[in-house]
């Protein structure tokens, strides 16, 4: 019964066309997904997330297949809480319980994609959850809806469940905090809005700005939103990586009503100690 009405959630949260949507039989037993949840509010669906297993997936740093499994991986494929209920913690609920069962299963990475400029997503991906990016794709899907009208570019994230500081985050009841850049002088912003880009820089940490409310903005400027997402992914494309030389976005920041992503410069000590 929860299984269809599934599809109607997509719809609200998404404005998807009924082409867009996954079919209710994808969460059945003969389908067999990965990940098939729901969250309910006083008795009634609030929310949803679907995975898929997966073999293999992008490259990983030097070292990490060593210390522990990536053949077998999870695909968190969509996630949606609909707008009446969002800020209750009910994506941080279900994905810790996708990392319980994951585990249950013997499965040590899973993997989804994200819009960097989503600020919220950041703060619930990168200082609640734990994940980091160090993979990035610009424009990676054709389709449009209420929270893309601009060309879709996405970070596949790396989510390490075993490691020791995704399981203090899981274990955590608080709500996490950005970090406040006012007070890292030494962390480099590369960027100012959409402008005054800065593509050779050499520090251990950077910071990229992102829109405050990329939603919003998309729906009231779209050229200031083509904007964005063209200065943002030439600065993406530049630095995000694991390889030397490049970085990997580990937190989410803020200076006032301004917002980023902070990125630490790949090392073998930074892949240690995100991998331990």
């Amino acid at each position: 019964e929860e299984a269809r009405q599934i599809p109607g959630l997509q719809q609200v949260i998404w404005d998807n066309p009924p082409d867009m949507l996954y079919p209710p039989d994808i969460h059945s037993q003969e389908f067999r997904p990965g990940t098939s949840l729901v969250a309910r509010v006083n008795g009634r669906l609030a929310a949803f997330l679907l995975g898929f297993y997966k073999f293999g997936g992008a490259p990983l740093p030097d070292g990490w297949a060593d210390i522990m499994r990536t053949d077998l991986r999870l695909e968190s494929q969509i996630m949606g809480v609909l707008p009446a209920h969002r800020g209750r913690r009910i994506g941080f609920l279900l994905k810790r319980r996708q990392a319980q069962l994951a585990q249950a299963e013997d499965i040590h990475l899973i993997n989804w994609t994200v819009d960097p400029l989503q600020f919220p997503n950041a703060m619930l991906n990168f200082m609640r959850l734990r994940a980091v990016a160090f993979d990035f794709h610009p424009n990676l899907y054709r389709f449009r809806n209420e929270l893309n009208r601009v060309a879709p570019s996405r970070f596949s994230l790396t989510w390490l469940i075993r490691s020791e500081r995704v399981q203090r985050a899981l274990a955590e009841e608080a709500v996490a905090s950005p970090v406040d850049l006012n007070w890292c002088k030494e962390i480099v912003r590369v960027n100012h809005g959409h402008q005054h880009l800065l593509l050779g820089v050499d520090a251990p940490q950077i910071a990229v700005e992102i829109p405050a409310n990329w939603t919003e903005l998309q729906r009231t400027d779209q050229r200031e939103a083509v904007a964005w997402r063209e200065a943002t992914d030439k600065l993406f494309q530049c630095y995000v990586g694991w390889r030397p030389g490049r970085y990997i976005v580990t937190a989410a920041g803020v200076d006032g009503p301004r917002r980023f992503l902070i990125a630490e410069r790949a090392s073998p000590e930074l892949l240690a100690r995100l991998a331990r």
